[in-house]
C-alpha cells in the first residue's frame, strides 16, 4: 500500500501543525461574529431611518473585503518584498509560479483582521455617506491600507518587524481603523444639527443624537466581548504545546479583566459627571479595553491587564472629549475614539507593562554576554585579530557569613596567560563562529566569588510586584556599603581559594 498522508499516521510535527491549524480556522470561525457585533451595535445607536443602510454596509464590508484581500490585499501584507514596506507577490492566492498559494488558513484568518479594519469606518460615517463611496472606502482599506501596516509590523521583512509590539493589533487593526474612520468623520462633516452655535457667546455646543434601539446596542456589544477572544487567541497561531496554551489562555484572561476594568471604570465615571448609570458608558468602556489589550495580550499579568482596561477608556474619552469640543468632528458610533484613542493607549502600555522577562534577555544570553548575544560581536578584538571570548559557568559553593557563594568561570585558550588548557565545545564557538575565523578564539579565564545578602535568596517575583523592587533597590541602597563583598580578579596560572589572594 502507498504511504499517502490519507494511509499513514501523522508524524509529531505534522501532528502539531494540524492541531494548530484547525485551532486557527475555527477562530476565524468565531471571530467573523464581529461583523455581526458590529452590525447591532451600530443599528441601535443610529436613527431608526437608517437601520436598513447601517446593516447593507456592515454585510457588504465582508463581501468587498474578500474580493480586495483576495486580489492584493494578502499580497500586499505577506508577499516577498525587498523594500520593507509593501509585499509584491501571492496576487490573487497565487505564487510565483501561477499556482494556487495553499496557505488558506493563514488567508482565511488575516482576511477576517482586514474585515474587522473596514468595519470600523462604517459607524464614523454613518448616516450620511453615500453607499457607493462607501464601498469604494471599504475596498481600499481593506486591500491597501491595512495590509502595508500590515507588512510593516507582522511579516518578518517590514521595517517595523520585531521593533513594535502588536500582538493582535492594538495598531495594525484598531489605529489603522480609527485613523480611517476620523479621516472619513471630518471629510464628511458633522450630521444636521450635530452641533449648534449659542447666539450669545459664540461658542459651539454637541447636541446628542441618541439611537433608536439600546437594547441592539447592547446586545452587540455583548457579541463583540464574545469575538474578541478569539481574536487575541488565535494571533498566536499556535496551542498545541503547553507553552502555548499558557499564552492563548493569557490572551484571554487578559481580554477579558481589561473589558472589566475599562466598563467599570467609564460607567462609575459616567455616574459621577452625569448622576445616572448610562449604559454607553458602560458599553464604550468594555470595548475601549479590550481594543488596548490587543497589543499585548500575550505579555500582560492580569493586574496590568486591569491598569491596561481603565487606559483604553481614558483613551477613548479623551478622544470623545477633543472631538466634541475642539474640532467638531461627528462621529455617531465614537468609533474612532474607541479604536484609534484606546488603541494608541495600548501601544503604549505594552512598553510599560509587559511583564519583565519579555523585557530581559534570557539566562543563556546573560551568560554568554550582551555583546554576542545582542550585537552580533565582540568589543575586544587583538591586534592580530584575535577574538576574545567570554565563557561563563556557575555553580553555588557552600555558604559563608549567611550569603550565598557564586562561583564564575571563564574559559581560556592555550596561547597562553594560565595553565587552564582549551576547551573549545561548539557552545564557545557560537559568537558569529567567533567574529568570523574560529581558529581564532582567545577564551579568557575569570573567577569571581560574590557573597550577596540575604535578601537575594528571598523569592519574590519581581516582574509581578513591582512596588517591591522599587522598596527592595532603595533598602539596598541604603545598605550598600556596610552588607556588599564582591571579588572579581583576572587568573593567570593559579586559582585563588581565598579572598586575600585577591587583594581583599
Amino acid at each position: 500500500m502507498v504511504d499517502t498522508p490519507s494511509s499513514r499516521p501523522l508524524d509529531n510535527e505534522e501532528l502539531t501543525n494540524v492541531i494548530n491549524l484547525g485551532f486557527v480556522l475555527i477562530c476565524g470561525f468565531l471571530c467573523f461574529l464581529l461583523q455581526s457585533g458590529f452590525g447591532l451595535l451600530e443599528v441601535g445607536s443610529v436613527r431608526r431611518k437608517n437601520a436598513k443602510n447601517i446593516m447593507l454596509k456592515n454585510t457588504m464590508d465582508a463581501a468587498v473585503s474578500a474580493l480586495a484581500y483576495w486580489a492584493v490585499g494578502f499580497a500586499f501584507a505577506y508577499g516577498t518584498s525587498n523594500n520593507g514596506f509593501i509585499g509584491n507577490s501571492r496576487y490573487f492566492l497565487m505564487d510565483e509560479d501561477g499556482e494556487d498559494f495553499e496557505d488558506y488558513v493563514n488567508w482565511f484568518f488575516q482576511w477576517v483582521f482586514a474585515g474587522t479594519t473596514a468595519t470600523i469606518v462604517s459607524g464614523a460615517v454613518a448616516e450620511r455617506c453615500r453607499f457607493r463611496a462607501y464601498m469604494i472606502y471599504s475596498a481600499f482599506l481593506s486591500g491597501f491600507v491595512y495590509p502595508v501596516v500590515c507588512h510593516w509590523i507582522w511579516d518578518p521583512s517590514g521595517f517595523l518587524y520585531g521593533k513594535v509590539m502588536d500582538f493582535s493589533g492594538s495598531g495594525a487593526v484598531h489605529l489603522v481603523g480609527g485613523a480611517a474612520a476620523m479621516a472619513g468623520a471630518w471629510i464628511l462633516g458633522p450630521r444636521i444639527g450635530r452641533f449648534v452655535q449659542n447666539e450669545q457667546t459664540g461658542e459651539w455646543q454637541a447636541v446628542e443624537i441618541p439611537g433608536h434601539n439600546a437594547v441592539l446596542a447592547a446586545l452587540g456589544t455583548l457579541v463583540l466581548w464574545f469575538g474578541f477572544f478569539p481574536f487575541n487567541a488565535g494571533a498566536g497561531y499556535a496551542v498545541a504545546s503547553n507553552a502555548d496554551i499558557v499564552t492563548t489562555g493569557r490572551a484571554v484572561v487578559v481580554t477579558n479583566l481589561a473589558a472589566a476594568s475599562g466598563g467599570c471604570a467609564l460607567l462609575f465615571y459616567g455616574v459621577l459627571r452625569n448622576g445616572v448609570w448610562d449604559p454607553a458608558f458602560a458599553m464604550n468602556g468594555l470595548l475601549g479595553g479590550m481594543v488596548a489589550s490587543c497589543s499585548g495580550v500575550n505579555v500582560f499579568d492580569t493586574w496590568s491587564a486591569i491598569i491596561v482596561g481603565i487606559l483604553g477608556a481614558l483613551g477613548f474619552y479623551v478622544q470623545v472629549w477633543v472631538f466634541e469640543t475642539k474640532l467638531r468632528i461627528d462621529d455617531p458610533l465614537n468609533a474612532s475614539p474607541l479604536h484609534m484613542g484606546s488603541g494608541i493607549m495600548g501601544m503604549l502600555a505594552v512598553g510599560f507593562l509587559a511583564m519583565t522577562r519579555w523585557l530581559r534577555v534570557s539566562e543563556e544570553a546573560e551568560l554568554m554576554g550582551m555583546d554576542q548575544h545582542e550585537h552580533a560581536g565582540f568589543a575586544y578584538i587583538d591586534d592580530d585579530g584575535t577574538a576574545i571570548v567570554v565563557k561563563n559557568h556557575f555553580s553555588p559553593s557552600s555558604s559563608q557569613t549567611g550569603g550565598d557563594d557564586m562561583l564564575v568561570e571563564v574559559s581560556v585558550d592555550e596561547e597562553g596567560d594560565t595553565t587552564q588548557t582549551k576547551k573549545p565545545t561548539e557552545e564557545h564557538l557560537h559568537s558569529d563562529e567567533a567574529a568570523k575565523n574560529p581558529a581564532n578564539v582567545r577564551v579568557v579565564f575569570l573567577r569571581t566569588t560574590v557573597r550577596t545578602h540575604p535578601i537575594s535568596s528571598v523569592n519574590v517575583k519581581f516582574q509581578t510586584q513591582p512596588w517591591i523592587l522599587v522598596l527592595s533597590s532603595y533598602w539596598v541602597w541604603r545598605h550598600w556599603k556596610t552588607d556588599q563583598t564582591a571579588a572579581s580578579c583576572a587568573l593567570t596560572y593559579d586559582f585563588p581559594t581565598s579572598e586575600e589572594h585577591c587583594g581583599f
